[in-house]
């Protein structure tokens, strides 16, 4: 079982691997995030609470 501060590891396809070298020049197999990095990515926008609604009259 990981630990919450373990590394999320995924393994990149042959053609993500295609892409990496393309774009950097350099090789890689699989990437490694934080879960908390992997939440940035995934969930780039905090959610913001909402604030009530005034209500009309008549609603």
């Amino acid at each position: 079982m990981s630990k919450a501060s373990d590394p999320v590891r995924i393994t990149l396809t042959e053609e993500q691997k295609a892409q990496i070298l393309e774009a950097t020049g350099k090789e890689a197999s699989a990437i490694e995030l934080s879960a908390e990095e992997l939440e940035e990515r995934t969930m780039p926008r905090k959610a913001m609470p909402r604030k009530a609604m005034p209500r009309k009259a008549g609603f």
